[in-house]
């Protein structure tokens, strides 16, 4: 990696110039991908006449997927430049988009949200909170607040757009439309501003004065990480919690849609990410005074009580309530992963650390989607999404069991043990 050095003292930290850069990128990859993915759901399950359950599937691989691509990248991704990555990821997710016009059975539909899950994986979260770890030290919790909050933006900005232009044409019409904004809103923007390390441009992180000799990367190895208590309990809390996360995002528009119309279901999903904005910028503040975990606790409580809330909510008005109650825990939620990770295990092997632990809550991930939809199919969502609380409160139970950040720290930091 090139370790250049700089003499001048810009008065911008450069790493706002790469969260900025990120916020893009996330914006892009959530707004055509993590929250398109509900809207694809319902127009691929009118025009191949499907059911919901067999399309729900499609979104379980498309975040499978992901999950298991993120993992097996993350050793290269401590070696490489990270800009590689997301040019891949936008190559490969435009390929896909494009192809949506040769979709034309539920066996294709698979196919393509596979190619869609390894470029989301290769553009998406995981190379991307790896970078501002790396940027960041001591404002870490509002840089992170700040560059994850482009998932929500892309919620906002182009989910109903994007619904609305697909509904209108059809899944083969927009997807070379899609394909053109996933590639300009990812790869241009990568090539200029982002750079993997903070030395790439003669910089610390934080923009703290530079040393006169290097100082070796803290934090645990992989192996150490995965021995501990805190790590499996934290990989198994964000299984369940993405279960019920992901899994309401992926069936919302097609449950709104159903109890009312489409309109108000692309309405929730603005909603819902708007929700999500203001929750993250408040969280990522909130952070630096309350801990971590603690915070994880309280806003499982607050997506448990959402998705009780949403499985009986039939009116317009009750349904923006209710979602705009669950995108505020969504925002922060999915922000708390990686803090709770850096925090305990340091930034030496951070995108190893935080891809396993995706990997382990792709189980939720690409269940999620799926057992809520099978559940509607035999019972209906009411039933579904009580099934999707409940799993809200085994994460809960799970975190308490992990115990605090400082007893995983302590496997390798010695002045944790001392805490």
């Amino acid at each position: 990696m090139a370790r250049g050095r700089r003499t001048d003292s810009p008065s911008v930290f450069y790493g706002w110039f790469v969260v900025a850069a990120i916020f893009v990128v996330l914006t892009v990859t959530a707004g055509l991908g993590f929250y398109n993915a509900s809207v694809i759901l319902r127009q691929s399950k009118e025009e191949l006449e499907a059911s919901v359950s067999a399309v729900s599937g499609a979104t379980a691989v498309f975040f499978g997927v992901s999950g298991l691509v993120g993992f097996l990248l993350s050793r290269m991704m401590e070696r490489v430049d990270l800009r590689r990555f997301y040019y891949a990821g936008a190559v490969l997710g435009a390929g896909a988009l494009l192809g949506l016009r040769w979709v034309d059975s539920v066996v294709e539909l698979y196919a393509f949200f596979v190619l869609f899950g390894v470029a989301f994986a290769t553009a998406g979260l995981v190379p991307s909170t790896t970078i501002v770890a790396r940027w960041f030290d001591k404002r870490r919790s509002i840089a992170l607040s700040v560059a994850s909050t482009g998932l929500s933006f892309g919620g906002i900005v182009l989910t109903p757009a994007t619904a609305r232009f697909i509904e209108a044409r059809s899944l083969a019409e927009a997807g070379p439309w899609l394909a053109v904004v996933w590639f300009v809103g990812i790869a241009p923007i990568s090539a200029v501003l982002i750079r993997s390390w903070p030395s790439d441009k003669g910089l610390e992180p934080d923009g703290a004065p530079r040393r006169l000799t290097p100082v070796a990367v803290q934090g645990a190895t992989f192996a150490q990480a995965r021995r501990t208590r805190f790590f499996v309990l934290i990989s198994a809390t964000y299984a369940m919690v993405f279960l019920a996360q992901v899994g309401g995002i992926a069936q919302l528009y097609n449950l709104v849609s159903e109890r009312v119309d489409s309109s108000v279901a692309a309405t929730a999903l603005s909603v819902m990410a708007l929700s999500s904005v203001i929750g993250r910028l408040a969280g990522g503040l909130l952070v630096s005074v309350v801990s971590t975990r603690s915070m994880t606790i309280g806003l499982t409580v607050v997506q448990a009580v959402a998705l009780t809330l949403l499985a009986r909510a039939d009116g317009s008005m009750s349904i923006y309530i209710v979602t705009a109650v669950f995108g505020l825990s969504i925002g922060n939620l999915l922000m708390l992963q990686p803090l709770l990770l850096v925090e305990t295990f340091g930034v030496k092997e951070y995108s190893r650390i935080y891809s396993f632990c995706q990997l382990f809550g792709t189980i939720g991930v690409a269940g999620g989607p799926f057992l809520i939809g099978a559940l509607r199919d035999i019972y209906d969502y009411e039933i579904a999404l009580y099934f999707a609380a409940s799993a809200n409160l085994v994460a809960i139970a799970t975190l308490l069991l992990a115990g605090p950040t400082q007893a995983g720290r302590a496997t390798w930091d010695p002045a944790a043990t001392a805490q």
